[in-house]
């Protein structure tokens, strides 16, 4: 069985990790969507939601050591070696499964 994790802040997973992702600013529909999509995903992941409102650059730091960061277009978040996305965050994330599998 595909063990998923939708994480937020301030929680970190620190064992048994699964393939990170870290969503930042996404909207409500859109982790709606990626729930969804881990359901039925062959690949585990632990995506980590983070707000720009958490305020807490420590924290994205540590979740986006191992990660793959999606931003959205419209977040004033920046990370180095992120992605951002606009419409096609699931889009992304059948990439980065077809990637880990």
């Amino acid at each position: 069985m595909i063990n998923s994790r939708l994480i937020t802040h301030p929680d970190v997973i620190t064992e048994d990790k699964n393939n990170g992702v870290v969503l930042v600013d996404p909207t409500e529909e859109e982790v709606t969507k990626v729930h969804r999509f881990l359901e039925t995903s062959s690949e585990a992941f632990d995506v980590y939601v983070y707000r720009n409102e958490d305020s807490d650059l420590e924290y994205l730091n540590a979740i986006c050591e191992d990660s793959k960061v999606l931003i959205k277009h419209t977040s004033k978040v920046t990370v180095t070696g992120s992605q951002t996305y606009q419409d096609d965050l699931l889009d992304r994330f059948e990439q980065l499964e077809a990637n880990f599998g």
